[in-house]
């Protein structure tokens, strides 16, 4: 990945046609990426894949990441696409506190691709 001056880098994700991946690199190396897509009509945004390297976890970045999309995107109910792994759940219940949408899972609306 290419190093910007910013804290998040936003780019084509690699997995999903349509979809953007945030993605976050500490000391020159990858940390965390997360694939996203929303829908300004709609009001709703889905984050897929949150992904943070080993060294990196219960470091805060997964909810900085998810927080940067948020405050990018005012007014989105946020969501996943599937259900969430048993070994995920308290995960998203953490970050989806008082978030609207609460990441909760949701089929995509018919103006953006199905990921």
């Amino acid at each position: 990945m290419p190093e910007l001056s910013t804290p998040w880098q936003d780019t084509i994700s690699p997995e999903r046609t349509g979809w953007r991946q945030r993605a976050a690199n500490l000391d020159g190396e990858f940390a965390f990426s997360v694939d996203y897509q929303t829908c300004r009509r709609c009001r709703l945004g889905w984050v897929e894949q949150p992904y943070t390297m080993p060294e990196y976890e219960r470091c805060g970045l997964a909810s900085a990441g998810l927080a940067a999309l948020r405050t990018e995107h005012p007014d989105t109910a946020w969501h996943t696409l599937g259900s969430h792994l048993t070994e995920s759940k308290a995960f998203w219940a953490a970050v989806g506190t008082d978030v609207l949408g609460a990441y909760q899972q949701r089929l995509p609306c018919p103006h953006i691709s199905g990921g």
